[in-house]
């Protein structure tokens, strides 16, 4: 298996923009085809996470929950090999200085996936995949964060939209489960 890194992926990503931009738009494909990108879907919400503001929730700047649309590109994430047993989400879309953000378990036990830049040397970015198989032979992937072993997960209260990373629910639970959904 070939390890690619997050920094190579997001070099190669920066190469294509320029060629890229008219597969985008035009009829000769799409970059995100070729780099993997896709929807998180989430078992216990039914819902994508997203890069999405939320305006009833006020911290910023992490991930949400939405309904799953494909056409959405801010629930268009990339599943990156960081090392040999490990992952990073990487957004689609840019920030203002035409960075990738990451999902980051934030300091502190805050619980929240917050968004950061892309840093391959960033620990807080790795996430290691487990499986869960159900009775009818189909199953869903459990993202550990690497910091802290707490999973990515569901709100901590009914009415905000945040991902969270929390530990509080075993793996057969369908709000630790996900699923990867094809964006086209």
């Amino acid at each position: 298996m070939k390890v690619t890194t997050l920094l190579a992926v997001r070099a190669a990503v920066l190469a294509l923009t320029g060629s890229a931009i008219a597969g985008v738009f035009g009829a000769a494909g799409s970059a995100h085809a070729e780099f993997g990108y896709w929807l998180l879907y989430n078992r216990g919400t039914g819902m994508c996470a997203t890069t999405q503001d939320d305006p009833a929730n006020g911290i910023t700047g992490t991930a949400r929950f939405a309904p799953c649309d494909a056409n959405d590109r801010r629930q268009w994430f990339l599943r990156a090999t960081t090392g040999p047993d490990t992952i990073a989400f990487s957004t689609y879309e840019v920030n203002s200085r035409g960075q990738h953000r990451c999902i980051q378990n934030a300091e502190g036990g805050w619980g929240l996936a917050f968004l950061a830049v892309c840093d391959n040397n960033n620990y807080r970015q790795s996430f290691n995949v487990e499986f869960v198989v159900r009775p009818d032979g189909t199953g869903s992937e459990i993202y550990r964060a690497n910091l802290d072993n707490r999973r990515l997960s569901v709100p901590y209260a009914a009415g905000t939209s945040y991902v969270t990373i929390r530990n509080d629910f075993p793996n057969e639970d369908p709000r630790t489960q996900w699923d990867r959904l094809a964006t086209n």
